[in-house]
């Protein structure tokens, strides 16, 4: 029997991928476009060993002149990985006009990924909320999210309302640097407990396999994968259960 893989194609990150499988294919697609500011992002995306990466020149082109290229990873393959992603309605602004303002012609950053130094993706909540995240890739580099002194963590779970929480995105040092990948990861733990804890004993009656308790999914069930700009503001998270939902 051949051991070859099929070929991974770039429109496969709308099946395939993380944000896709929170967001719907249909919503990835929405969102990638936005934030590559194209519809036709799909051109400018390749794919190797469980990654798809954006490609972009270094600077804009002038007349006769070729530039070089470089690439990013936009996002990876749900496949190289085990459980269940969480599915997440993308949050947006309820006013028209913050959404031209904040989503549409803000200026997203690109998704963060949380990987360990063995190229594995994703941190087991409760490793997080203890600190036992040493080997987190660039942990200690600064965070790319967006400039603002504060930005809101957002959680859309199935079956329960919006939820949100304020961070920090500057330390507590007197030049107010932006904080590490590591700090951010931690915001994002954090923020995900406080959700699990402040909805622990809210009636759910909208879909009981996504239910949250000590009957259903608890924080010891979930892996924090990385998080998405949503708009200039607000990021969410992408979550991963440790396990499959049937």
């Amino acid at each position: 029997m051949s051991s070859l893989q099929p070929p991974v194609y770039p429109s496969d990150i709308l099946v395939d991928g993380f944000i896709s499988n929170t967001f719907s294919p249909q919503g990835a697609d929405d969102f990638l476009a936005l934030l590559l500011k194209t519809s036709d992002f799909l051109r400018h995306i390749s794919y190797s060993k469980g990654v798809w990466y954006i490609i972009r020149n270094v600077q804009p082109p002038s007349l006769g002149v070729s530039t070089p290229n470089y690439s990013l990873p936009l996002d990876y393959s749900v496949r190289t990985t085990q459980g269940t992603v969480i599915p997440q309605d993308r949050w947006i602004p309820t006013d028209k006009v913050d959404i031209r303002r904040h989503v549409e012609g803000g200026a997203l950053q690109l998704p963060i990924f949380f990987r360990n130094r063995c190229g594995g993706i994703g941190f087991w909540l409760p490793d997080i909320l203890q600190g036992r995240h040493h080997d987190l890739y660039n942990g200690d580099r600064k965070a790319p999210l967006g400039g603002k002194t504060t930005t809101h963590i957002r959680i859309n779970w199935p079956g329960y309302g919006h939820w949100k929480r304020q961070i920090p995105t500057r330390d507590e040092t007197h030049a107010r640097q932006p904080i590490t990948l590591a700090r951010f990861m931690k915001h994002i733990g954090t923020s995900v407990d406080k959700f699990f804890n402040q909805t622990m004993e809210r009636d759910y009656v909208a879909n009981s396999r996504w239910g949250i308790g000590a009957n259903g999914i608890t924080q010891c069930h979930i892996k924090i994968i990385g998080a998405v700009h949503v708009s200039a503001g607000s990021w969410m998270p992408i979550m991963q259960l440790t396990g499959y939902v049937l």
